[in-house]
């Protein structure tokens, strides 16, 4: 392995402006003729932090995966076209487009690759490679262990500004970006090559021709005047860093050679923090239910020991307690039932008129009941709903009911009709 020349460096920099933010990526520039030529590629690799090292070698060997790789593609590699298609529909688009474009292109189209993006305006950036190419990069990345979450031609990495083109000079290769998912390349020669010629034509009769064109890396020996007479356009050369870079979403990475799997572990990394709040938020949610849990069940309970305490109290005969209100009902209608009936107003006469609505409405739970100035005080924990229906049900037993409810807690007092009198018992 050895240094990085001073044109590639720069090369190296241009594409960096492209690149998101995230973790470990590796990029790689393929040479034209790779794999079947041993010539020289370039990588460059950023960590999280954003530190960056960078080199050259023949063949992949020591390039360790990381968590994205990027691939570019030699330009003159990958044709990009324009179409509109009357459908949205990306299976369809892909069945169309052969036949849409097959009058611009020479190959078959059932040797060539279609890969395409939606553009503003309904547009269709197409990128058309051959097959034996994307197979044969693949293959050869794939052998290395090398999986990428993007392979995309070098034109797409070239800055770009408003009504100016980029040409960009590199290891005996010109590109040109004229478009967010246009351009060109071929190789490098000393006059204006015929197709930068054909693209200025066609730019110039759609109205869309550059006013000037940018030089990244011009060879020593350019003759910018001559070119500059060729043109008709003043050229301007500018560092790498000059000029941004538009993102561009073409990818060749599409239909069948959409790599399963990748782009995985940037995926974890980027939803386990989600994913760890997500568990802590479930973890919190059943603590807390439990604590509500555990209250509700204590209160329950001391109900319950104050029904059996209030049942022992009034009946102390009881000896087997099974069902505290239902016994308590029973024994205060058997009393009733014995020595006549309770004067309205008094506690046993208000449990026997209240027991078979609380009967009635079981999914409510008694917390308390107090008796004091011929008024039963019941608290329970209820909804605002079922603390009416209970009323509802009590005044049809010809009781007078006031309802006061605070929080997630009701509290009716009972009393006989007409004038309640004084006492505490």
């Amino acid at each position: 392995m050895k240094a990085p020349s001073l044109s590639s460096l720069r090369w190296l920099e241009i594409a960096a402006a492209w690149r998101p933010q995230g973790g470990d990526r590796l990029e790689i520039w393929l040479p034209r003729d790779w794999p079947g030529a041993d010539t020289e590629l370039r990588w460059r690799r950023t960590d999280a932090g954003g530190a960056s090292r960078q080199g050259s070698q023949r063949g992949l060997e020591g390039l360790a995966a990381a968590d994205e790789i990027i691939v570019w593609t030699p330009a003159a590699e990958t044709l990009l076209l324009r179409a509109r298609l009357p459908t949205r529909s990306a299976s369809k688009i892909a069945q169309a487009l052969p036949f849409a474009l097959e009058d611009q292109l020479i190959d078959p189209p059932e040797k060539l690759h279609f890969a395409f993006t939606q553009e503003a305006g309904g547009a269709l950036a197409v990128a058309v490679t051959r097959r034996d190419r994307m197979e044969g990069w693949l293959a050869a990345l794939g052998a290395a262990g090398l999986s990428p979450a993007r392979l995309a031609p070098v034109t797409l990495s070239l800055p770009l500004a408003d009504r100016v083109w980029t040409l960009a000079f590199s290891d005996g290769e010109m590109v040109l970006r004229s478009g967010v998912h246009a351009g060109f390349g071929g190789p490098r020669e000393v006059h204006p090559p015929g197709w930068l010629h054909t693209a200025l034509a066609e730019a110039r009769a759609e109205l869309t021709a550059p006013e000037r064109i940018l030089l990244v890396d011009p060879p020593g020996d350019l003759d910018a005047g001559a070119w500059r007479a060729a043109l008709g356009l003043p050229l301007e050369a500018i560092p790498p860093s000059g000029v941004d870079v538009p993102a561009a979403s073409l990818d060749l990475l599409q239909q069948r050679y959409t790599q399963r799997g990748r782009g995985t572990a940037a995926l974890r990394r980027a939803y386990l923090p989600a994913a760890a709040l997500l568990a802590a938020w479930l973890v919190l949610t059943l603590v807390l239910d439990a604590v509500e849990w555990t209250r509700a069940a204590y209160r329950v309970r001391a109900a319950e020991e104050e029904m059996r305490a209030l049942l022992v109290k009034s009946f102390p005969d009881t000896r087997v307690i099974v069902d505290p209100a239902e016994q308590m009902r029973r024994g205060l209608e058997e009393l009733g039932a014995r020595s006549g009936a309770a004067s309205p107003g008094d506690m046993l006469y208000l449990l026997a008129r209240a027991s078979p609505a609380f009967e009635r409405e079981a999914r409510l739970r008694v917390q308390a009941i107090e008796y004091s100035n011929k008024t039963l005080n019941v608290r329970l924990a209820a909804s605002q709903a079922d603390a009416d229906s209970l009323a509802r049900a009590l005044r049809a037993r010809s009781l007078e009911v006031t309802v006061d409810r605070s929080g997630g807690e009701a509290r009716l007092q009972l009393r006989a009709p007409g004038p309640a009198g004084g006492g505490k018992t």
